[in-house]
C-alpha cells in the first residue's frame, strides 16, 4: 500500500490572514503537568511514546486577554470567596446576542461548574428515581452516566447514519418509545462526537415532539461556538417561546476558549420556576455555593475579548478537519469519515478494515502509538468506531495520521 504524505508540505492552517496565529503551530509540552489527556495514559512498552489524540480539550495556549486577566487576579494575591459580577454576565449575554442571534436576559443565567454538573443537578431536580430520560447515541458518554447512575432509565434513541455518512435524528423511533413514564430528552447540540451542527428544521421537529409528549429537555450546546465553514449556532431555546419554558440550556468557555481546566459553566433557564430549583437545588442539596475565583476571571475575558482568537482557531481547524479528511480516504481506504460540521472531532468507521473491534484498539495502541477514544463508550452503535481530536498544531495532527496509516499499511 502506498502511504501519500509529506511531513514537510505547506499546510493551510498557518498564516491566518489578520490575526498573528503562529501560535496555533506551537508544539506546547503539556507533559508532567497533571493533564488527563497527556500525563493519565499508560504506556507499558518501551519504544515510541503514545501520542493522546483523545480528551476532547485543545493543545493550543490561550487568548491573551485570558491570560492577563488570570495573571491579575494572581498579582492581586487575595482568593476569597467569589461571585459572579454583572459585567460577567453582560458578556455572556452579548456573545450569545453576537455569535447565535439570541438576545438571553442576564435573569436566566446561573453558573455551575460544567455542563455534565449541570445536567445531573437538573436530572436529580426534575425527574424521579425509575422515570425514563432519553439520550441519542452515539453521544458523549457522562450523558449515559449522568441518567443511569442517579437511578434513572435510559431510553435510546438511535441516532441513523446514512448512505453518505450523515447522521439525523429518528423521530419515529423516539415517538414509538415515549411512554407515561418519559420525563426527559437530552439533546447534543452540536452533537459530540458525529459533528452534526443540526439544522432549524431539525430542532424544530423535535421541539414540536417534545412539546406534544410534554418532555423537559437538557441541551448540551458545548460546542455551539465550535461551527466550522462559517456556520451559525442555532440554540434550542430560541426556537420559540413554548419550547423554550421546557428547555434548560447549558454553554460554556471551556471547549472554545481552551480552558475547560478553570471549571465555569453557564446554565440558561428561560422559566422561573425551574430556574430556582435548579438553583435551589445547586445550594441546597449539593452545596455549590460559590464560584471559582479564576474561573469567573477567565470567563469573563474570554466572553469579552476572545473572539478574534475564536475566529483564528475555527479557520485552523477547518484546514486541520481537511487535511485529516483527505488524508484518511487516500491512506487508509478501509477507514469512512465523514468531515464534521462542528467541534474538533473526528468520528471514523474501522468496521470495513476487517479487523474486530478490539483488534482495531490494539492496532492503534500498540503498533501506531495513538490513543483514540474508544467509540463503545458512545453507545452499542460506536462498536468500531473511534473518536479522533484533531484541535492540535498541524503537526501533531499529521504525526498521528502517518502513525495510524503505517500501521494500517502493515
Amino acid at each position: 500500500m502506498q502511504l501519500i504524505f509529506n511531513e514537510s508540505q505547506d499546510y493551510e492552517g498557518s498564516g491566518l490572514m489578520g490575526f498573528d496565529s503562529s501560535f496555533l503551530d506551537e508544539i506546547v509540552d503539556r507533559r508532567n503537568t497533571n493533564s488527563i489527556k497527556w500525563d493519565r495514559i499508560t504506556c507499558p512498552e518501551e519504544g515510541l511514546p503514545i501520542l493522546p489524540m483523545w480528551v476532547a480539550d485543545m493543545d493550543f495556549r490561550v487568548a491573551e486577554p485570558i491570560l492577563s486577566a488570570m495573571q491579575a487576579a494572581v498579582e492581586h494575591g487575595v482568593f476569597g470567596y467569589a461571585g459572579i459580577p454583572d459585567e460577567a454576565w453582560r458578556a455572556v449575554s452579548a456573545w450569545t446576542r453576537t455569535r447565535y442571534g439570541w438576545y438571553v436576559p442576564t435573569e436566566w443565567f446561573s453558573y455551575t461548574a460544567g455542563v455534565i454538573t449541570g445536567l445531573n443537578i437538573a436530572v436529580q431536580t426534575f425527574t424521579r428515581p425509575g422515570e425514563k430520560i432519553v439520550i441519542q447515541p452515539p453521544v458523549y458518554p457522562p450523558f449515559h452516566s449522568s441518567v443511569f447512575e442517579n437511578g434513572r432509565n435510559l431510553v435510546y434513541n438511535n441516532l441513523v447514519r446514512d448512505d453518505d455518512g450523515v447522521y439525523r435524528m429518528d423521530l419515529v423511533d423516539l415517538a414509538a418509545q415515549i411512554d407515561a413514564d418519559t420525563r426527559m430528552l437530552v439533546l447534543c447540540s452540536p452533537h459530540n462526537p458525529v459533528g452534526r451542527c443540526w439544522s432549524r428544521r431539525e430542532l424544530e421537529n423535535l421541539a414540536d415532539l417534545c412539546i406534544e409528549r410534554n418532555l423537559l429537555v437538557f441541551s448540551d450546546e458545548i460546542h455551539a461556538d465550535l461551527l466550522l465553514d462559517g456556520r451559525t449556532h442555532c440554540p434550542f431555546s430560541s426556537l420559540d417561546e413554548k419550547i423554550a419554558q421546557r428547555t434548560i440550556t447549558g454553554i460554556a468557555p471551556s471547549k472554545t476558549f481552551n480552558i475547560a481546566g478553570l471549571k465555569a459553566s453557564v446554565i440558561i433557564t428561560p422559566n422561573a420556576r425551574l430556574q430556582h430549583a435548579f438553583d435551589a437545588a445547586q445550594r441546597k442539596t449539593f452545596g455549590l455555593y460559590d464560584a471559582n475565583t479564576f474561573a469567573v476571571v477567565g470567563m469573563q475575558a474570554a466572553y469579552q475579548h476572545g473572539a478574534q482568537w475564536l475566529d483564528s482557531v475555527l479557520e485552523y481547524l477547518a484546514a486541520n478537519r481537511n487535511y485529516a479528511v483527505d488524508f484518511i480516504r487516500t491512506n487508509l481506504p478501509g477507514v469512512r469519515v465523514t468531515p464534521p460540521e462542528a467541534t474538533f472531532l473526528l468520528w471514523l468507521d474501522f468496521s470495513s478494515t476487517g479487523l474486530t473491534h478490539d483488534e482495531v484498539s490494539e492496532k492503534l495502541q500498540r503498533e501506531a502509538r495513538v490513543l483514540l477514544n474508544d467509540g463503545r463508550r458512545f453507545g452499542v452503535n460506536g462498536e468500531g468506531f473511534f473518536r479522533l481530536n484533531f484541535g492540535c498544531p498541524s503537526k501533531t495532527l499529521r504525526s498521528g495520521l502517518k502513525r495510524i496509516a503505517e500501521a494500517f499499511s502493515r
